[in-house]
């Protein structure tokens, strides 16, 4: 077995302990009358954001933007983890344009004539439309009773599997858990709701194959951060599916949804607020929008905007950490709440001095460095 990196001594987080700190709040306590924000970002988080700040990130083009997404994360990021076995493989997926009851999507979204997608590095610009990658982390030699299912986040814009490769190795030894990472096509290419597709086929397909995969089948869920977190929570609320050429034939054992964007309308005061000096502005949620979505007209379906959905009680029981300087903070505990009011067993965590992307500058905020240990560690109590 490959020698596996161990973290540096952290400090002490009440994510592991019985006390809550004045960042945290335990499980079960409402959110109503808690300070959901700390008088100032925590300091190293306040720098990354202010030198990132000097060239707006939604003023990129695409292409460069996934270079420099990835650039952070390999130089602020976390420490690569050896596992005991990573395993790549290429899963089919349907190709063309899917439609949506009568909405027609634009059928240039599924064009092959990109090959800067993230899902095929090769030049057969036809497989690319055909499959997707995943990539399955085996911690240790036992392997785990458990697996997570992983969507990486990004906007659906950018991001894959190699941003968030060490993320998901971290995951997978502190959470003790077998993650699943998928590389599904993103936008502009491949617009709404084609990521969503792909997740679910490669959920379907996961599935269908855990005796290959060596995965238990009773105890597998789904989760991700962001737009990841978006596409897990879609995979578990099989009503919001029908319209779509795929269906989830499975229910998630739980949903694991990191700082999730669960509604594109964009109308919270915590998305009006947050515009300057953060890794994700309301400028950058905006940028991502426009390239996700064929029209903003779109913003107002459940499949674009779960938190809109009527009725999210088919949910699996979840985990949602949301945050004090995110644009996505209002959705996500609004979602948080509808999840408990609507009987789901949830474990919401609330960490008021971090940002949207903290697991991306773990090398440089220490306070980023302990909040992705607490994750990994909420993802470990899904053991019990």
């Amino acid at each position: 077995m490959d020698n596996v990196n161990k973290p540096a001594s952290l400090p002490q987080d009440t994510s592991s302990s019985d006390k809550p700190s004045q960042n945290e709040l335990p499980q079960d306590e409402p959110l109503q009358g808690k300070r959901l924000q700390a008088p100032k970002l925590e300091a190293k988080q306040l720098m990354v954001a202010k030198w990132l700040s000097l060239a707006p990130l939604y003023k990129l083009p695409v292409t460069l933007f996934r270079y420099v997404f990835l650039a952070m994360d390999r130089v602020l990021g976390l420490t690569k983890i050896e596992m005991d076995k990573v395993i790549n493989l290429t899963v089919p997926v349907s190709a063309g344009t899917p439609f949506m009851g009568t909405i027609p999507l634009n059928e240039h979204s599924a064009s092959v004539t990109s090959t800067s997608n993230n899902s095929n590095n090769g030049n057969d610009s036809n497989k690319s439309n055909s499959t997707i990658k995943l990539r399955i982390y085996h911690p240790s030699a036992n392997k785990p009773q458990k697996t997570l299912v992983y969507f990486h986040g990004g906007g659906g814009v950018i991001g894959s599997i190699n941003t968030h490769d060490h993320f998901c190795r971290y995951l997978a030894k502190h959470g003790n858990m077998n993650i699943i990472s998928v590389d599904y096509r993103l936008a502009p290419e491949h617009k709404f709701p084609i990521p969503i597709c792909d997740a679910i086929e490669a959920w379907n397909y996961i599935n269908a194959n855990h005796q290959q995969l060596n995965i238990n089948p009773q105890h597998i869920g789904v989760g991700g951060d962001s737009a990841g977190g978006y596409l897990a929570c879609i995979i578990g609320l099989h009503s919001l599916q029908t319209s779509l050429p795929v269906q989830a034939k499975v229910t998630p054992a739980f949903q694991f949804l990191i700082y999730p964007m669960v509604d594109l309308q964009g109308l919270t005061e915590s998305y009006r607020r947050f515009n300057k000096q953060l890794i994700l502005t309301r400028d950058l949620m905006d940028y991502f929008r426009l390239k996700y979505l064929h029209s903003l007209d779109e913003v107002t379906l459940p499949l674009v905007s779960p938190l809109q959905a009527a009725d999210i009680s088919e949910s699996p029981k979840s985990y949602i950490l949301t945050l004090g300087f995110d644009p996505l903070r209002d959705d996500g505990i609004a979602y948080a709440q509808r999840l408990k009011a609507a009987g789901i067993n949830t474990q919401h965590q609330h960490y008021d001095d971090c940002m949207h992307g903290f697991i991306s500058i773990t090398k440089l905020s220490p306070r980023a460095k302990q909040a992705t240990h607490n994750i990994a560690m909420a993802l470990n109590s899904f053991n019990e």
